[in-house]
C-alpha cells in the first residue's frame, strides 16, 4: 500500500511539474532522475537490511512487548492514533531542524539540498546515514509512545506523500 501511494503521488506530482512548470531545468530529468531514484533505492535496501520490518514492524514489536505510554492511558483508539501521528511528525520535524543546525549532520543532510533542480524526486534524495539516523529517531518515538502499527503506517504514508508534494510544489 505504501509503495502504491508513493508511486501514485510521484506520477501526479511529476505530471503537474511538467504541465505547470515555473522554472527552466538546469539538467534534463533523464540525467538527474536515475541518480535520485538510485539513492532512494539504496536507502530502501539499506533500511530493509538494518530493519527488515521497518517502522511498522517495530511498532508491532513494541505493541507485543507492551512498550510505551499508550499502554498506560485509556484514550480512545482514534485519539491515540492522531496523537502518535502528530508526535512522530513533530519528532521528524525537530530532527530536520537539528540536521540543519549541527555541522556534522548538515554535511549528511545537504545531499538533499544539493540537487541542482528541485522537483518531486528531491523529496527522496537523502544520504543513507541520514535515513538510518531518521529510522532510529522513529524507533525511539514509537517505543516511547507505544504507537500502534496502524498509526505508524499512516504516518509513514503521509510523510512520504507530503515530502514529495512539498518539494514538488517548490519546483513548480
Amino acid at each position: 500500500m505504501r509503495l502504491a501511494i508513493f508511486l501514485g503521488v510521484l506520477v501526479v506530482m511529476a505530471a503537474w511539474e511538467t504541465i505547470a512548470a515555473r522554472r527552466t531545468r538546469v539538467l534534463p530529468r533523464a540525467r538527474r532522475w536515475p541518480g535520485n531514484f538510485g539513492i532512494a533505492v539504496l536507502d530502501a535496501l539499506l533500511t530493509r537490511l538494518v530493519a527488515p520490518a521497518g517502522a511498522v514492524g517495530f511498532a508491532h514489536l513494541a505493541e507485543a512487548r507492551g512498550w510505551g505510554l499508550r499502554h498506560f492511558t485509556d484514550w480512545p483508539v482514534w485519539l491515540e492514533g492522531i496523537a502518535a501521528v502528530v508526535v512522530l511528525d513533530f519528532a521528524i520535524y525537530a530532527q530536520h531542524r537539528v540536521f540543519h543546525a549541527v555541522p556534522f549532520l548538515w554535511r549528511l543532510h545537504r545531499m538533499h539540498h544539493a540537487d541542482v533542480d528541485v522537483d518531486v524526486t528531491t523529496g527522496a534524495r537523502f544520504h543513507p546515514a541520514e535515513i538510518l539516523l531518521s529510522l532510529g529517531v522513529k524507533f525511539l518515538v514509537i517505543a516511547a509512545l507505544g504507537a500502534s502499527p496502524g498509526s505508524v503506517l499512516v504516518f509513514e504514508v503521509l510523510l512520504n506523500a507530503t515530502a514529495m508534494f512539498m518539494v514538488g510544489m517548490d519546483s513548480r
